[in-house]
């Protein structure tokens, strides 16, 4: 005959403490503590004269936190349930897993980096004294006031949280809702005039680069992978693994741009490199990926339909009308191609 299962013996014990709990839960007249529920100890009044329940330190850990919460001592017992089918993780475990996974996906560096950071303020907000299985989007909130002020440190959080539920580490959903941020500034994008500055001092072995995110609109980690990136019968074909949207598209590619792609090369330093190129073509204000919506509010006039441009670009159609449309006008954009004919 085997032995019981020790999860088996754990929820009993926890079932049995809970069903008392339920049954008296009129009757608690104290706790030692300062908290609501912030003792070992739980006074009875029906249980005996002096008689207490005591709670292991895990058990009061599960009940105080579903306490605070807002649920009834009914609910304790389901939810307990759920947390003990989970796997044990603290969170600083879960993030370095949740790293690594990024790595093994093939995920740029720039991608990566930034999501560490993202999660490095999470574990200094929440600590690493409960285990994932226990965070709840309740307690998430009232720990980290970021996630009510940067969306995008949101969608990362969310992200992560949903990959520790495909792990097993939560059985719970724990999604935040993005903050509302109302728009301060229109999408930035280039002067026909900065484009030329960028072409004419730009060097030639960079210039592949600026014609992949600059002409074509491709984002700058997809320029970055141009292992990734080929050409043939004069498309550009952008594999899924360079795509944001992990699908491969096809560019086709405007009359004598072959030239072009026969520059695009592999280079370090892009950051630095771009940096400076900025520097020396005069331009001082530089919009947030203004490559990108440069190429893309020429694109969107060029084709004159949303849906091969959106095909282009990766978007869907309605982000493209909602974001691109009526930035530049028709002319703009006949000089702006222009432009990359002339260069030399």
């Amino acid at each position: 005959m085997t032995s019981p299962d020790p999860c088996f013996i754990k929820i009993a014990h926890l079932r049995g403490v809970v069903a008392q709990l339920v049954e008296h839960h009129n009757g608690i007249v104290g706790v030692r503590g300062s908290t609501p529920l912030g003792s070992t100890k739980f006074f009875l009044p029906d249980s005996g004269s002096g008689s207490t329940l005591s709670l292991n330190p895990q058990d009061q850990h599960v009940i105080l936190d579903i306490w605070r919460n807002g649920c009834s001592l009914h609910q304790v017992w389901d939810l307990y349930k759920l947390l003990q089918l989970t796997t044990s993780c603290r969170l600083s475990e879960a993030i370095e897993s949740f790293l690594k996974h990024l790595e093994d996906r093939g995920r740029c560096r720039q991608y990566r980096y930034e999501f560490s950071r993202a999660l490095k303020h999470l574990l200094k907000a929440m600590g690493d004294t409960l285990a994932v299985s226990q965070h709840t989007t309740k307690t998430l909130l009232m720990s980290c006031p970021k996630l009510e002020e940067d969306p995008t440190f949101v969608i990362k959080v969310n992200i992560f949280y949903r990959w520790c539920k495909e792990q097993g580490y939560t059985a719970m959903e724990i999604t935040v809702e993005k903050p509302y941020r109302p728009a301060v500034n229109e999408i930035g994008t280039l002067s026909n005039r900065q484009v030329r500055a960028l072409i004419d001092r730009c060097d030639d072995d960079l210039l592949g680069h600026l014609w992949l995110c600059l002409c074509l609109g491709l984002r700058r980690a997809e320029a970055t992978k141009v292992d990734k990136l080929t050409c043939r019968d004069n498309y550009l074909i952008v594999g899924a693994e360079a795509a944001k949207t992990k699908t491969r598209r096809v560019i086709p590619l405007l009359s004598g741009h072959i030239k072009y792609w026969q520059r695009v090369q592999s280079l370090p330093n892009l950051r630095k490199r771009m940096e400076r190129l900025k520097r020396e073509a005069g331009i001082i204000t530089w919009p947030r990926n203004c490559m990108r919506h440069t190429a893309a509010s020429h694109w969107l006039n060029f084709y004159q339909d949303e849906a091969k441009a959106a095909l282009h670009l990766g978007h869907s159609p309605t982000m493209l009308h909602r974001h691109y449309k009526a930035l530049v006008t028709r002319k703009e954009s006949e000089e702006f191609f222009a432009l990359w004919e002339q260069a030399r």
